[in-house]
């Protein structure tokens, strides 16, 4: 696919997400998380607070559609709202250098204990979210993530266990995370519609 026509299906995208079409801001995300991800990691080494910010901008593209401006760049859009995101949040927090036994490594102090019971809140309903999502797969998909990311095995001990090709094994897992993904962020707007 050439470059021009990419962002022709971007811009396309762009248009039925602002028309409330949800299924365009999830082939938006598709498209981008992967980059999104690489390019928030610089301003944030933490891996989950990235996410927790991309999938942030999601919610309020979805939840600000009728406001969204026009662009002519969908990709430097979001990836200018991701790094927005993950530098307003880092905004309320003070990070001090130590040394530990020549290690250099930094610890995060929060402004207030307001705001670290609303980030605990939000993170317990994502766990909550997320443990309902996986009940949802199949018996297969779970043992597939669950081989995969509890037990750590790579595609070819997953392909022998489960009695599968290593192909039919990465299908899984694949089908399994976007399965996920869809129904967390189904979950997510829902809550938003429901409270604002």
């Amino acid at each position: 696919m050439t470059l021009k026509a990419k962002k022709g299906i971007d811009l396309l995208l762009w248009a039925k997400l602002k028309d409330g079409n949800i299924e365009a801001l999830g082939k938006l995300y598709d498209l981008y998380i992967d980059d999104l991800f690489r390019y928030g990691i610089q301003f944030c080494s933490n891996k989950t607070e990235v996410m927790d910010s991309i999938h942030d901008v999601f919610l309020n593209l979805y939840k600000y559609r009728n406001k969204l401006a026009g662009t002519n760049n969908v990709k430097y859009y979001l990836l200018r709202s991701v790094k927005n995101q993950i530098l307003k949040k880092g905004k309320g927090k003070l990070q001090i250098q130590a040394i530990d036994d020549n290690n250099l490594f930094l610890k995060d102090f929060s402004a207030s204990a307001e705001e670290e019971i609303i980030v605990n809140e939000i993170k317990n309903e994502r766990a909550y979210l997320l443990s309902k999502s996986i009940n949802l797969l199949s018996k297969k998909q779970r043992q597939g993530l669950f081989l995969r990311f509890n037990e750590e095995k790579d595609y070819e001990d997953i392909a022998k266990i489960m009695n599968v090709t290593v192909q039919t094994s990465r299908t899984i897992i694949y089908r399994a995370i976007k399965s996920l993904r869809n129904s967390m962020l189904l979950h997510m707007f829902f809550l938003v519609h429901f409270f604002y």
